[in-house]
């Protein structure tokens, strides 16, 4: 049984991978400043309800793109018991059946779900990453990562207008059935989303006109669902790719 970790800058998401199945899936928030104890006893407190025996866990797996909580992360799952620890970093990109460029600048959880996406899916593929970023990774089926695009993520281009105009309070992440506001809110919410529909439709088409073959597009991301629907270009939605990603390390690197 594989317990699997990816701290991203709004959410910790762990698993339980055995045999390839996701038992659980927890999300806590992302605090920088929050120490091993901290995260420890909200882990076990999950295994605890699920009725896992720290025991039972063969390999614990991390990534993180959130530099300040590695170490503490690194030394909770050591504490929690001795099967060895795996952090994704760029020191083993080299054993990955992968092809990375800008190593010491590409994010661990854009190579996860590379690595994912090679190894279960061998196609051709933009991976669209709807998280605290909005990420287009395009990596062809010999395992080549072509390239990366990064645009502000949906909660993120909120809280920027939210921020910038005091009159505004948290506006919900749904897309209205009129396509033209009537309220602050509903402005809101159709100017963010309807422009990221067309922002991720165009940038699609761009990427695909740069290439001959057919690109499967991927997409994931805790954001995901909230704009799939109104995405026809989407062929294939997976919700846990990075943590897919991070559970296939072990049979490259060995600890």
């Amino acid at each position: 049984m594989k317990l699997v970790i990816d701290i991203g800058n709004s959410n910790v998401v762990a698993g339980l991978n055995k045999d390839g199945e996701w038992l659980h899936i927890w999300r806590f928030k992302t605090d920088k400043n929050a120490k091993a104890l901290d995260y420890g006893i909200k882990l076990l407190n999950a295994l605890w309800d699920a009725g896992v025996n720290v025991g039972q866990i063969s390999y614990k797996i991390l990534s993180t793109v959130v530099p300040e909580l590695k170490a503490e992360f690194v030394k909770m799952l050591n504490n929690l018991n001795e099967a060895p620890t795996l952090v994704l970093e760029r020191e083993i990109f080299r054993d990955l059946n992968l092809i990375i460029p800008a190593t010491d600048e590409i994010g661990t959880d854009l190579v996860a779900n590379s690595l994912a996406v090679h190894n279960l899916y061998q196609t051709n593929a933009i991976i669209i990453d709807f998280g605290t970023a909005l990420t287009f990774t395009v990596i062809n089926k010999n395992g080549q990562i072509l390239g990366v695009n990064i645009a502000p993520g949906l909660k993120t281009a909120m809280n920027a207008l939210g921020d910038k105009t005091s009159q505004l309070d948290s506006v919900p992440l749904v897309l209205p059935d009129n396509p033209l506001g009537t309220n602050t809110e509903t402005a809101i919410q159709n100017g963010v989303l309807l422009g990221y529909i067309g922002l991720v439709s165009y940038m699609i088409e761009q990427i695909k006109n740069v290439y001959n073959e057919d690109y499967q597009v991927i997409v994931t991301g805790g954001l995901v669902n909230v704009l799939k629907d109104k995405l026809p270009q989407i062929d294939m939605v997976v919700p846990n790719l990075t943590l897919d990603g991070l559970a296939l390390l072990p049979q490259f690197i060995k600890s």
